[in-house]
């Protein structure tokens, strides 16, 4: 095993040597890890659903979920376990895999409203798939791994060894940020989405992570230092957005293809339910209510006989 430490400091030592005596045998061994050669032909992700026709949730990536507070993060994360289990509740989605398993973690609440959580997905999936979910709440473990009640272990740690042990193909965690003290800090930002992201290449299953945007109304950025970090790592990021009894999940960023959005609303039992000829019927309302606005405004800066008014005074009369 390679000691690194002395290794690059042997190199700093013969940086007046000749470059092709540099770098040794060793690491050129080393380089083979990192090297990307053009004569091998890499594989695409492969995804575990597909949104009206195009491919989301990369295994090996992670997948950023950002919204308002109580906008409908957690059912949308609901919404993903579903389809990737097989549900047929949403039209224009369905599962890539026949089989496959997912774990959810919820950091934020308690036992009572998880358990909804694992409710709710099993409302929405065939029966045959309810053993392949495990979902888990966080809320009483810690950060650190020194609590004596978590047993010595962190929330982090736990979640990395469920996916080691249990090898998922879909991870979602209820939210990032309680994984960490701290979400404006750089350095622990950094380090638990470089982790998250190394676990998820490793062990080849997608992560989606579930972060709150800043407060501004029309500030979509996700919190903090962490919120950079996951725009910056994520190969993908949907934003959820309330309208009215609708809510719309849209695919914001992606490394690859964005797919369309899905909409959504929740039945009596607060179980999601497509709402795509709802989100339909508001847009159009919405543009029939924009004309009707627009021709009242027209109506009052321009006289109903047709003479002509000076652009200012037009202006003017539209401000009023």
């Amino acid at each position: 095993m390679i000691d690194h430490d002395s290794f690059f400091e042997e190199i700093r030592l013969q940086a007046h040597r000749p470059p092709e005596e540099l770098i040794p045998d060793e690491f050129n061994e080393l380089k083979k890890k990192f090297i990307i050669d053009r004569n091998v032909e890499y594989p695409d992700p492969e995804y575990l659903i597909e949104i009206g026709g195009v491919p989301t949730m990369p295994k090996g990536n992670l997948v950023a979920l950002s919204a308002k507070w109580k906008n409908g993060k957690t059912f949308f994360c609901d919404i993903l376990a579903a389809i990737f289990l097989g549900s047929d509740q949403f039209a224009n989605c369905r599962s890539l895999k026949e089989t496959g398993r997912v774990l959810f973690c919820d950091t934020e609440q308690a036992r009572s409203d998880t358990a909804r959580i694992h409710r709710i997905i099993e409302a929405m999936i065939p029966e045959n798939r309810y053993d392949d979910k495990e979902v888990h709440c966080l809320r009483e473990a810690d950060i650190s791994e020194d609590m004596e009640q978590n047993g010595g272990i962190s929330r982090f740690d736990f979640i990395k060894c469920c996916i080691e042990h249990d090898h998922p193909d879909l991870v979602i965690i209820d939210g990032i940020a309680d994984l960490i003290y701290n979400y404006n800090d750089v350095i622990e930002s950094q380090e638990v989405v470089n982790k998250l992201a190394a676990i998820a290449n490793k062990h080849n299953c997608c992560i989606v992570v579930v972060m709150h945007q800043n407060k501004g109304q029309k500030d979509k950025n996700m919190k903090g230092h962490l919120g950079t970090m996951l725009f910056q790592k994520c190969s993908d990021v949907f934003n959820v957005e309330k309208c009215g009894s609708v809510f719309v999940a849209s695919h914001a960023v992606s490394r690859h293809r964005n797919c369309e959005d899905i909409a959504f609303k929740l039945d009596a039992n607060a179980v999601p339910m497509d709402a795509a000829a709802d989100r339909q019927l508001q847009v159009e309302l919405n543009r029939q209510q924009a004309e009707s606005k627009l021709r009242e405004m027209l109506a009052c800066a321009v006289p109903e006989d047709g003479t002509p008014v000076k652009r200012s005074e037009a202006a003017e009369r539209l401000v009023r």
